[in-house]
């Protein structure tokens, strides 16, 4: 039912772009709508098989746009860090090598994540262990000895929004 109201509403919308209501270009409309919502209803309802084997482009373009928005952020958070270390007047961080274990498992994931740690500032990828279960990483300042608070930050941020945006379709 919410099918024919949608295709009726998109015939009526084409054919006053058209600026023609003949039976030909009604048809043509309807055919057209039928045709545009069979392929786009997969992308907005998870339910509904794809026409497409690929994943769903708009919720993925989402994800890619939410996962620039974090990571500029957390480069603006971590600069500002960065700076509030270098204008105290003694000298407080905690520099450490924390081993960061892995949640993403592709080569893209990984080689993503481990860039985007790298390109923040006050953190660097240092190697990504042989068998890809920990990235390791060097934090200029760390608040607890094992580094969880590090590791804790990357895992709600960058991680999750990679796995979401880069990893294999759910």
């Amino acid at each position: 039912m919410v099918t024919l109201v949608r295709v009726l509403l998109m015939t009526l919308v084409w054919a006053a772009l058209q600026a023609s209501f003949s039976p030909g270009t009604l048809l043509l409309g309807a055919l057209f709508s039928w045709v545009i919502l069979r392929i786009c209803r997969p992308l907005f309802n998870r339910d509904e098989p794809s026409v497409f084997p690929a994943s769903r482009p708009l919720r993925r373009m989402w994800r890619n746009l939410v996962l620039i928005v974090v990571f500029v952020r957390e480069v603006v958070l971590s600069a500002l860090q960065v700076v509030w270390y270098v204008i105290q007047p003694t000298l407080t961080i905690r520099p450490a090598v924390i081993e960061y274990p892995l949640n993403v498992q592709t080569d893209r994931e990984i080689t993503v994540l481990a860039n985007m740690i790298s390109l923040t500032p006050g953190t660097l990828s240092l190697d990504v262990a042989p068998d890809r279960s920990a990235i390791y990483i060097h934090a200029i300042s760390v608040s607890t000895p094992d580094g969880q608070d590090v590791i804790d930050g990357i895992k709600g941020s960058l991680e999750k929004h990679i796995s979401r945006a880069l990893g294999p379709p759910a």
